[in-house]
C-alpha cells in the first residue's frame, strides 16, 4: 500500500480530519509534519488522525504525535487516533503516550471519534438523574465505583464504554478523597449521574481546595503519581472542571451514547 496522508474533510467547528495510509515512518513523517501545520494554523483545535489503513508506525510516528501534544495541549484542543489495527495499537500502547500526554485520545474508528468531538452545548432534557454520597474513605472506593456505574445500566452501554468509564470515575474520585478534603470540617463527596440521549454526564463534586485540572506533577510516565487527570481525559470524551456548589471542585466526565435515542 502507498503511504500517504490526506485532510478530507473538516468536521463541525475547529476540527479536522486526516486520513492517512501505508507506512508512517521516517521517510514520510517529516512532510505530513509540514501538512499538519498548516491544519493547526487554519484554525483547526481538535485533530483526528485515521489510522484505519496505517499498517506500519515506527519512532518518527510516535514522535509526530509527541509534537502535535505540545501543539494542541496548551490551547486545550484534542488529538483523537481512531481506527487502528492491532499492530499499531500495540505499537502505541508500548509507547505509553496515551497514558502521559494531555490531549491525545484513542477511537476504535473514524465514526465513533467523530461522535466524541460532536459534544456541543446540550440542547435536550435529561432522561434521568442520580445522586450519590461518596464516603472519603479509600477502602470504601471500589464499593462506590461499583454502585454509581451499576445506575448507567439502563442505557445499555457495551462493556468497554463503561469498563473506561469506571477507570475515569475512579480516578476521580480518588482524588476528591485525597486531595478534596477541607482544612477544617468534614469531607464531603457527592456524584451526580446524568442521561441524555446523545450522552452521559458524571458529576463528582467535593468541598475541598478549587483545583483547575492543570497537573502539577510530571509527564514522566514512571511518576509515583499525577496521571489520574491523563487518564480521564484519555477515556472519556470531555473532561471539564469548575467550581463545586460546595466550595471546592467539581469534575464533569462526559461521553458520548453510540446510537442513543
Amino acid at each position: 500500500m502507498a503511504s500517504g496522508h490526506e485532510i478530507v474533510q473538516e468536521h463541525g467547528p475547529r476540527a479536522c480530519v486526516v486520513r492517512l495510509s501505508g507506512d508512517l515512518d521516517t521517510a514520510v513523517v517529516p512532510e505530513l509534519r509540514t501538512s499538519l501545520m498548516g491544519v493547526l494554523e487554519s484554525g483547526c483545535a481538535n485533530l483526528v488522525l485515521d489510522f484505519t489503513d496505517v499498517v506500519y508506525a515506527d519512532s518518527s510516528a510516535l514522535g509526530l504525535l509527541v509534537w502535535l501534544d505540545h501543539r494542541l495541549r496548551p490551547a486545550g484542543g484534542r488529538l483523537v487516533l481512531a481506527g487502528a489495527n492491532p499492530d499499531v495499537s500495540r505499537i502505541l500502547e508500548i509507547s505509553g503516550l496515551v497514558a502521559v500526554a494531555g490531549s491525545i485520545s484513542t477511537s476504535a474508528s473514524l465514526s465513533a471519534a467523530l461522535e466524541g468531538l460532536e459534544l456541543d452545548e446540550l440542547a435536550s432534557e435529561p432522561l434521568w438523574e442520580r445522586e450519590f454520597t461518596v464516603h472519603s474513605d479509600v477502602n470504601r472506593l471500589s464499593a462506590a465505583r461499583e454502585e454509581i456505574c451499576a445506575s448507567l445500566a439502563p442505557l445499555s452501554l457495551q462493556e468497554s464504554t463503561l469498563f473506561d468509564t469506571k477507570v475515569a470515575l475512579g480516578e476521580a474520585l480518588a482524588n476528591a478523597i485525597r486531595h478534596g478534603a477541607p482544612e477544617e470540617g468534614e469531607a464531603l463527596i457527592r456524584v451526580r449521574v446524568v442521561a441524555y440521549d446523545d450522552r452521559f454526564v458524571i458529576e463528582v463534586m467535593d468541598n475541598g481546595r478549587f483545583f483547575d485540572g492543570v497537573p502539577k506533577g510530571s509527564d514522566d510516565l514512571y511518576a509515583s503519581s499525577g496521571r489520574g487527570v491523563m487518564f480521564m481525559k484519555a477515556l472519556m470524551d470531555r473532561v471539564d472542571y469548575d467550581q463545586s456548589e460546595y466550595g471546592g471542585t467539581l469534575v464533569r466526565l462526559t461521553k458520548h451514547r453510540p446510537g442513543g435515542a
